[in-house]
C-alpha cells in the first residue's frame, strides 16, 4: 500500500514538473509569459520579425546607427511593436510563452510552435 502511494506521489510530481519549466539560454528574450510555468511555448525567428518592422527598415534604409539616439528611439518603438504583435498572435494561438527561437534549449516534449510568419502578418496590418 505504501509503495503505491509513493509511486503515485512521484508520478504526480513528475507530471507537475513536465507541465512547468522549459530551459532558456542566458539572456534569453522572452516576449511574453514565463519559462517557469508554461504549458504551451512558442518561438519566433527574431531576425525575420525585426526585418518586417518599418522601424528596422528605416534604420537600414537610411543608414541610421542603431546605437545613436535616433537609432535607439526606433529600436524601442520597434520592440514595442513586436511585443504587441507577439502578444496578439499568442493569444489567438493559445500560447502562454513566446521566446526567440534560438533561446529555448529544451521543450521537454512540448509542442513548440513557430509563430514567425503569423507575427510578421500581424505586423503588416
Amino acid at each position: 500500500m505504501r509503495i503505491t502511494f509513493y509511486s503515485m506521489l512521484f508520478s504526480a510530481l513528475l507530471a507537475a514538473t513536465a507541465v512547468g519549466q522549459v530551459s532558456l539560454k542566458k539572456k534569453a528574450v522572452v516576449y511574453i509569459g514565463s519559462a517557469a510555468n508554461t504549458s504551451a511555448p512558442a518561438t519566433v525567428v527574431a531576425k525575420k520579425v525585426r526585418a518586417a518592422t518599418p522601424e528596422w527598415q528605416k534604420i537600414i534604409g537610411s543608414g541610421i546607427d542603431p546605437d545613436s539616439a535616433r537609432g535607439k528611439q526606433l529600436i524601442t518603438k520597434m520592440n514595442e511593436r513586436i511585443r504587441k504583435a507577439v502578444q496578439s498572435v499568442a493569444g489567438v494561438e493559445n500560447r502562454d510563452m513566446v521566446t526567440r527561437k534560438k533561446d529555448m534549449k529544451d521543450a521537454r516534449g512540448r509542442d513548440v510552435v513557430d509563430l514567425t510568419d503569423l507575427v510578421i502578418d500581424e505586423l503588416e496590418l
